[in-house]
């Protein structure tokens, strides 16, 4: 029996949970078999299925910012809300963090802000190492009210409880910036590392801030983002059943050297496939 036969026979609701244990790609690809099955694959039972089982939570939790308030997703039919997802990060808790979910497989997506980062930021209450600027002076529009600014010192760490994430899923961490005009010694190489907060210490390698220049040695490169910020990875992560913290870093290795003009948003973890 093909499939659009069975699309006259089976229940609406049957086809739509069947669908439901399949993938949002398959859900989309399943919409255009027939009108019955085009309904069933746009059903809220369908889609509810493929966000996290914790969204409303997390949806409470959001900053209210115009069309991504809690109220307003909440009135979304529950496809739309995947797709908002999708696109529009939202800011929770405190507004320092942000929520948001992979496209393909549903899984869960933060980026730690700057103020949710350990980074040195004075000394003697005189700006010395790094400095809390408003986004307004980003040369790129940032999600978050405030980036941090280098000024000489690169020591940047970001750490994130396990359970929060989607389990059984390998992630990557990302280091999101961009560099304004004036950049002095950042085509020097820089250390990434991540780890489990049990661990002694995770495996370091080497990166490059500036594209173009690791002058023939080996070491990660950054790349340019949609939303014209740049990205170095720092390390990627199994997340399995334990709970525990994982640690980012990413450090100078030339400490002769200092540093400014690298403009830090946060980092970023999303699921790798």
């Amino acid at each position: 029996m093909d499939t659009i036969t069975t699309g006259s026979v089976l229940p609406e609701e049957c086809i739509a949970t069947i669908i439901s244990f399949t993938s949002p790609r398959d859900a989309c690809r399943n919409s255009l078999v027939s009108r019955s099955f085009g309904s069933a694959a746009g059903s809220d039972l369908v889609w509810e299925k493929f966000l996290p089982p914790d969204y409303q939570q997390i949806i409470s939790e959001s900053v209210s910012s115009g069309s991504s308030s809690s109220s307003s997703l909440n009135n979304l039919s529950k496809k739309d809300l995947y797709f908002h997802l999708c696109h529009n990060p939202i800011l929770i808790g405190n507004g320092n963090r942000s929520f948001a979910i992979d496209k393909l497989s549903g899984k869960k997506c933060y980026m730690l802000g700057a103020r949710e980062l350990t980074i040195i930021w004075r000394q003697v209450n005189t700006p010395y190492y790094w400095e809390r600027n408003s986004s307004a002076k980003s040369p790129v529009q940032s999600r978050f009210s405030e980036v941090a600014q280098l000024l000489c010192w690169l020591e940047i760490r970001g750490r994130i409880e396990t359970n929060i994430l989607s389990p059984n899923t390998k992630y990557g961490a990302y280091l999101v910036y961009t560099t304004p005009s004036r950049k002095d010694n950042l085509h020097h190489p820089v250390k990434v590392s991540i780890r489990f907060d049990n661990e002694n210490e995770g495996n370091a390698t080497k990166a490059y801030l500036l594209p173009n220049t690791s002058q023939g040695h080996d070491g990660r490169l950054p790349c340019k983002r949609e939303d014209m910020w740049f990205e170095i990875e720092i390390g990627e992560f199994f997340n399995g059943q334990v709970d525990s913290l994982v640690e980012m870093c990413l450090m100078d290795t030339d400490g002769f050297s200092w540093k400014f003009g690298l403009m830090a948003q946060g980092i970023e973890l999303r699921p790798k496939y």
